[in-house]
């Protein structure tokens, strides 16, 4: 009598298969085979802070004609970044020059910032309430994640959308049994090399900490503006110091990056979901609700702001994932 094997439950193939897959994404990340992913977080960072530009800009009635710049940079930087998920010629010739130009434009709008600061009464003698009061200091600077991880895609190789051959598992197989010096050595040297083949840690990980001190710091001249009403408006500002010293550590040790890096990046993320949630719901208590979209949106809590802070946890794991440049 012939019997027959039982039949594996549904969640355990399901299980086993996002295994699979979460191993196949990994390994990709560290070999820097994440052109395509690079690609969809660009467009979605470029949604972000083109809305949150053209809400406060709208706030300021548009008053000086480069407030426009960063709306109309968006969509073709949304364009280019959905183009790039299916053009490696849009990856590697559109992509970046847009994302060169939105890190631009970042500066640009920095520099106007702080010349808006100063041109109110009393100016930086009355830092202090101007800072908090006048155009938001590092707003234009968060915007540039659009334009780092715009040239990171650029830089970044395609995702292997298979599971190596057989034959292409046993020649990797072979390469690594071979002792170092026997080893072809992988294209290094310049930074875009380093990039493609995933070894760029302590770079990730310094940028993921400056942007973490604009973010954190943001978070709080925003806050401050509303008084701190809420206890967890501090939390944004509660995380930045261990996330950038979880950043800062990681450029120095690989130990920190692969063990204590993700945790701080982990909460830097959930609060800024957190932050999101929240800005709705104030949103929402303000006259008219959701009803008066067009006001309360302007005038109310800046909506995706925390969004960016969400961000800064994401560029924190992609430095946690990808390795060092001594590693082959």
């Amino acid at each position: 009598m012939r019997v027959l094997a039982p039949r594996a439950h549904p969640c355990q193939l399901l299980s086993k298969r996002l295994a699979t897959e979460i191993a196949l994404a990994r390994r990709d990340v560290r070999k820097g085979r994440f052109e395509r992913s690079m690609a969809l977080i660009t467009a979605f960072a470029a949604i972000v802070s083109g809305w949150e530009a053209y809400a406060q800009h709208l706030r300021g009635a548009f008053s000086h004609s480069l407030m426009w710049t960063p709306v109309a940079l968006t969509p073709p930087t949304i364009l280019a970044a959905l183009g790039a998920v299916f053009s490696n010629r849009i990856a590697r010739r559109v992509l970046p020059a847009l994302a060169v130009a939105s890190l631009a434009d970042g500066v640009i709008g920095f520099v106007f910032h702080l010349r808006g600061i100063g041109r109110m009464p009393g100016g930086w003698r009355l830092g202090q309430y101007n800072v908090v009061m006048g155009p938001p200091i590092f707003a234009p600077l968060l915007t540039c994640t659009v334009g780092v991880v715009g040239l990171l895609a650029g830089f970044l190789r395609r995702e292997q959308l298979r599971p190596p051959r057989w034959d292409e598992a046993l020649a990797t197989t072979l390469l690594q049994a071979l002792p170092p010096l026997a080893r072809p050595k992988s294209p290094a040297g310049t930074f875009v090399a380093n990039v493609a083949h995933g070894r760029f840690q302590r770079t990730m990980a310094l940028t993921t900490a400056v942007f973490a001190i604009l973010a954190g710091g943001e978070a709080y001249a925003e806050h401050l503006r509303g008084s701190f009403n809420r206890r967890l408006m501090w939390t944004p500002v509660w995380a930045t110091p261990p996330m950038v010293a979880a950043a800062v550590s990681a450029a120095l040790s690989e130990q920190v990056a692969r063990q204590v890096l993700p945790i701080a990046s982990g909460v830097t993320f959930l609060d800024g979901l957190l932050g999101f949630a929240l800005h709705l719901q104030g949103i929402q208590r303000m006259p008219g609700g959701f009803r008066n979209l067009q006001f309360n949106f302007t005038m109310g809590p800046p909506l995706f702001a925390p969004l960016l802070f969400s961000s800064v946890g994401l560029l924190g794991f992609i430095a946690a994932l990808v390795r060092r440049k001594e590693d082959r």
